[in-house]
C-alpha cells in the first residue's frame, strides 16, 4: 500500500512536466478549479513534495477575487466553500483566515460556508449538508451558540434524508451509492447515535456490489464510487479487505479499484477511459485512508494538529521521454475533466 501511494503521489506531481511543479501551473492547474483542488489535498496527503505554498497564494487570490467580484465566495454552492476549505487545511493554511474582503475584514470559509452559511446548505442537495459537517469536523471546529445551524442541525438534515432503502441521494426519491457514501463519512463521528442508519446505509452499499466488488453509475462502472465506499469504510475504523460484506471470492473493493490503475499510478474514471484527475485524487485518498485505518491514524479527512505538506526542493527536470507520451495523454485527461460538469462535484 505504501509503495502504491509513493508511486500515486509521482504520478500526480509529474502531470505537469515537471515534478514538484504542478502546482505552480496557473494555466494547466487553476487553483479553485475543483479537480485541481482535490488533485492537490491529494498530493497533500500522499507525500507528494509540490509547491503547496504558491498554490495557497494562488487560492487565497481566486478567493479574494470572488469576494470582491460576488460579496461572497459562492452565491449558490456552498460546496464551493466546503471543498476549498479542506484544500486550504490540507496544505497547511488556516481556511478562517483566508485572505481579506474588500472591507478589510478576514475570510472565514469554515464559519462562512457551514454553520453561518448565508443561504439553504442544502439548496443544491444533500452534500451541502453532508460537506458542511465533513468540513467542521475536519478540523474539530467549534460552533458558536448564537450560530445559524448548529452541528445537530447538520446530522439531523442529513440523518432524516435516509431513503427506505438505507441509501441516501443527492435529492429526494433515489438513493445513489457516492452520496450514501459520503453521507457515511459524515455521520461517522455520530455512529453511537446513529447505529440504526449506517447500518442500513451499509447494507445498501453492499446490496449495489458488482459481482468484482465494483459499483455502476450513469451506466459505467467507475473508480470514483468505489473510491467513495472505501472511504466510507475507512472512516469507521473498518478496512475494506476485513469486512465480509464487501468481499466476493477473491475480489474485494481494493482489488476492483486496482483495475481503473494506470502505470504511473494515475487513474481512469471508466474502465476503458483515459487518466482523470477526479478519479486519480478520490483514489488515492481511498488508498491513504486504508494505510491510515491499518496503522492506527486518524481520518483522512481530518487536520487537527497535522502537520503542513512538505514543500518541492527544487525542480527535477523534465521527466524522461519514455514517460512523456503516457503523461500527456493524462495531463489531457485532466484538462477535459476540469472543462467538464461532474453531477456530483
Amino acid at each position: 500500500m505504501k509503495k502504491q501511494i509513493a508511486q500515486s503521489a509521482e504520478g500526480m506531481s509529474a502531470l505537469g512536466g515537471k515534478k514538484g511543479e504542478l502546482l505552480k501551473d496557473r494555466e494547466l492547474f487553476p487553483a479553485g478549479d475543483s479537480v485541481c483542488d482535490w488533485l492537490a489535498i491529494a498530493m497533500a496527503l500522499s507525500g507528494t513534495r509540490e509547491s503547496y505554498s504558491d498554490y495557497l497564494a494562488e487560492l487565497k487570490t481566486h478567493v479574494e477575487d470572488a469576494y470582491a467580484k460576488n460579496g461572497c465566495l459562492d452565491r449558490n454552492k456552498a460546496t464551493e466553500y466546503h471543498r476549498i476549505a479542506l484544500t486550504v487545511l490540507a496544505l497547511g493554511g488556516d481556511p478562517t483566515h483566508f485572505g481579506t474582503k474588500p472591507d478589510g475584514s478576514a475570510i472565514d470559509l469554515i464559519a462562512e460556508g457551514t454553520y453561518n452559511y448565508a443561504r439553504d446548505p442544502g439548496a443544491q442537495g444533500l452534500n451541502g449538508w453532508i460537506w458542511a459537517l465533513l468540513t467542521l469536523d475536519a478540523g474539530d471546529t467549534e460552533v458558536p451558540a448564537d450560530a445559524l445551524y448548529s452541528r445537530e442541525d447538520m446530522v439531523n438534515a442529513i440523518s432524516v434524508a435516509q431513503e427506505p432503502d438505507g441509501g441516501f441521494g443527492l435529492i429526494p426519491g433515489k438513493s445513489d451509492v457516492d452520496i450514501t457514501a459520503m453521507a457515511v463519512q459524515a455521520l461517522a463521528p455520530y455512529r453511537d447515535q446513529l447505529e440504526t442508519e449506517i447500518d442500513a446505509a451499509l447494507s445498501y452499499l453492499s446490496g449495489q456490489l458488482t459481482d468484482t466488488c465494483g459499483y455502476i453509475a450513469y451506466g459505467d462502472e467507475n473508480a470514483e464510487s468505489t473510491a467513495q465506499v472505501i472511504l466510507a469504510l475507512c472512516a469507521l475504523g473498518i478496512d475494506p479487505e476485513t469486512d465480509s460484506h464487501f468481499v466476493k471470492g477473491e475480489h474485494t473493493l481494493l482489488t476492483e479499484l486496482s483495475q481503473f490503475r494506470e502505470a504511473d499510478g494515475t487513474y481512469r474514471h471508466v474502465l476503458e477511459g483515459a487518466g482523470d484527475g477526479l478519479a486519480t485524487a478520490q483514489s488515492v485518498l481511498a488508498l491513504v485512508a486504508v494505510q491510515r485505518v491499518r496503522s492506527g491514524q486518524p481520518w483522512v479527512l481530518h487536520f487537527d494538529g497535522m502537520q503542513a505538506p512538505r514543500e518541492a526542493s527544487g525542480t527535477n527536470g523534465i521527466i524522461i521521454c519514455a514517460v512523456i507520451g503516457a503523461v500527456v495523454v493524462i495531463a489531457a485527461g485532466a484538462i477535459y475533466i476540469i472543462g467538464r460538469k461532474r453531477k456530483k462535484a
